[in-house]
């Protein structure tokens, strides 16, 4: 994209059936240069980089996204993803993980938050080659509720990480990070 100002319009139906439990967000993984984003000719608001609004309510059969860009020719655009996720009312945010290596083994580190509403506590499972490692009952809040796992002592190699947000017997969000620790037992990763 070259300097100065860019629109991007999108026409999309509706998303289907929701359920009360549920809402839709309109998600950009990251914009290049200063956008203002629109909705059904509605301000979602001015954004700088990656960014996410709750639209359900503002959903119509038929709709239509605008995004002006301000760029510049050394940024400019879309840095990424533009989406519509369908989510539960509560959902994790800003799952991140990392690992301490201590000789042979390794400690884990798995943090995040639990973002949003639920009419009663919910459950966080952090799993490892489809086995629990570790367990939290949480409450979502608007602002987020801060959760970290630590699990010590686990052998060097690198399962996918995935931890599942539970409400009852559904989950009602899950995070997977596959292949971003590199090799834990390499020291030099």
């Amino acid at each position: 994209m070259g300097a100065g100002r860019v629109r991007f319009r999108r026409r999309f139906g509706y998303p289907g059936r929701i359920d009360a439990y549920e809402r839709v967000w309109l998600t950009f993984a990251g914009i290049g240069g200063k956008a203002e984003v629109r909705l059904n000719n509605h301000l979602l608001g001015h954004i700088i980089a990656a960014a996410e609004f709750e639209v359900t309510q503002m959903l119509r059969l038929r709709n239509e996204l605008v995004v002006e860009i301000e760029g510049t020719t050394e940024q400019g655009g879309f840095g990424g993803e533009v989406a519509l996720e369908v989510r539960c009312t509560a959902f994790l945010r800003d799952v991140r993980s990392f690992v301490v290596p201590k000789g042979d083994s390794v400690d884990l580190h798995v943090s995040g938050q639990v973002v949003g509403a639920a009419e009663r506590p919910l459950e966080l499972y952090l799993l490892l080659s489809r086995s629990v490692v570790g367990y939290q009952v949480v409450t979502a809040t608007a602002e987020g509720q801060p959760f970290e796992f630590l699990v010590p002592d686990l052998p060097a190699i690198n399962p996918p990480i995935q931890v599942d947000l539970v409400n009852g017997a559904v989950v009602w969000y899950t995070s997977v990070s596959e292949g971003t620790l590199g090799k834990w037992g390499d020291k030099d990763k």
